[in-house]
């Protein structure tokens, strides 16, 4: 049997705007009718304005929510984000380069607990950067069918440029080549475009 998805990888209820009066199970069974609660949906569509650290060699976070450092046998080290429905769902450039591809791949759309999931509808932007080619994978769920892209190959871009969206709850994959030694902890809450994942060496 396998064990239960982390609640608080779903949302975190200290994010909600003060005075909404909104109860998270009751806005999950209303997105799952389609009918979220008054004002939730705008809320969620937030794009704040941040401002990135200016220092080209920290390779920053591309979205918002809790990550996980992963280093797969035979495969390039990535760091997991886990967005969740109460973060802000805009993804942003880890490390400035030149887009070199975006391209949609996968397909199917699945809860994260479930084993096909990382092989569900996904968009890949692949950069050139001090490291490598880094790529961004960000991934769809079954509630969350909606990804847009930003970026277009030949594209020189920032750390911190907006790069794209996913809408509702989501996993956003930073596969990150080269040297570099990580600045986070497992679980840490991190913010797209502002918190340092690592450092390049």
């Amino acid at each position: 049997m396998s064990e239960p998805f982390p609640q608080d990888y779903i949302y975190d209820e200290s994010d909600l705007p003060p005075g909404s009066g909104w109860d998270m199970r009751r806005v999950l069974e209303g997105l799952e009718r389609g009918a979220p609660p008054e004002g939730f949906s705008a809320w969620f569509d937030r794009d704040p304005e941040r401002a990135s650290p200016d220092d080209p060699s920290l390779v920053l976070s591309p979205a918002d929510g809790l990550v996980e450092l992963r280093r797969p046998e035979g495969r390039t080290p990535e760091f997991v984000v886990h967005l969740r429905l109460t973060d802000v769902h805009v993804q942003r450039v880890p490390l400035a380069g030149r887009v070199v591809g975006v391209e949609r791949a996968g397909r199917g759309h699945f809860y994260p607990d479930d084993p096909h999931y990382l092989t569900g509808v996904q968009a890949i932007t692949a950069v050139e950067s001090r490291l490598g080619v880094y790529r961004v994978r960000q991934i769809t769920t079954l509630i969350t069918r909606r990804l847009e892209t930003y970026l277009e190959a030949g594209t020189e871009v920032a750390a911190g440029r907006r790069l794209g969206r996913i809408r509702l709850g989501s996993t956003v994959i930073l596969e990150l080549p080269g040297r570099w030694e990580p600045l986070v902890r497992e679980r840490q809450k991190v913010y797209a475009g502002v918190t340092p994942l690592a450092r390049a060496l």
